[in-house]
């Protein structure tokens, strides 16, 4: 996105229904233009056309495009992939996570020997491949429009095949009473099979999603070895994974 459709979106986020000739005065730019761009975040996912306007999706009702989410928030995820790095050492298996938190960490991964990765992120794997000396396996399955992400029961199948010393997985919300929660099924599924056959889950979790809430539970507190953010959890979150005994990570500790 340019710096024009991030005016735009931040506008419509506030206000929740804006008309075309509104945006154009506010931006100082064509009706024609506007709508131009208008049907460019439509297609990316993250607004609803009207006639002659456009409305904000809720992050509840949407699963934002990789595209998006790289550019979203990059100063939190790499505080985190740097508080993750020194939970991975030379020759460890490691199952990532198709996030774009994890493919800030895949970025990292260059540092460590004779590893061996397994991912369902496409584009993740391209990093890891063009980046690294290890070796790497990316799963099958479907391949869903704009995420850059594998997933389904075929993935699943595949995953099983294999076991690791840690997987590194984000999420799209944690909060005291629904525990780690995503937007898709699919994505859902994947992290719990790497769960399945790893013997240490990390959940990586920037402070955006603190008291965010989706449809499809992924994790119980208890299923959670360690987490890593970039601040401090909020006491009602901290007290759920404190009793639980996972390792909370984030700076300043």
């Amino acid at each position: 996105m340019n710096p024009r459709h991030n005016q735009l979106l931040e506008i419509i986020k506030n206000k929740k229904f804006v008309t075309v000739s509104a945006l154009s005065k506010m931006l100082f730019t064509s009706e024609s233009t506007i709508r131009r761009d208008l049907i460019r975040l439509e297609e990316s996912g993250l607004i609803q056309r009207t006639r002659g306007g456009a409305i904000y999706l809720e992050a509840t009702q949407l699963e934002w495009p990789l595209t998006f989410k790289r550019q979203a928030n990059t100063e939190k995820k790499q505080t985190i992939a740097d508080l993750a790095i020194d939970f991975i050492k030379d020759r460890q298996t490691v199952f990532l996570d198709s996030s774009s938190t994890c493919m800030m960490l895949a970025k990292r991964l260059a540092e460590k020997k004779n590893l061996t990765l397994l991912t369902n992120g496409i584009m993740t794997s391209s990093i890891l491949s063009e980046t690294t000396d290890a070796d790497v396996y990316c799963a099958c399955g479907k391949v869903y429009s704009r995420r850059s992400s594998i997933s389904g029961t075929d993935t699943c199948d595949y995953i099983s095949h294999f076991s690791a010393d840690a997987a590194f997985v984000s999420c799209r919300g944690v909060a005291a009473d629904m525990a780690v929660t995503d937007f898709s099924a699919g994505a859902s599924m994947v992290k719990r099979t790497y769960r399945k056959y790893a013997r240490k889950l990390i959940l990586l979790v920037d402070s955006t999603k603190f008291g965010q809430i989706f449809f499809h539970r992924t994790f119980d507190f208890p299923e959670v070895d360690t987490v890593i953010s970039d601040r401090a959890f909020p006491a009602d979150i901290s007290g759920k994974f404190a009793a639980c005994g996972t390792e909370m990570i984030f700076p300043g500790l």
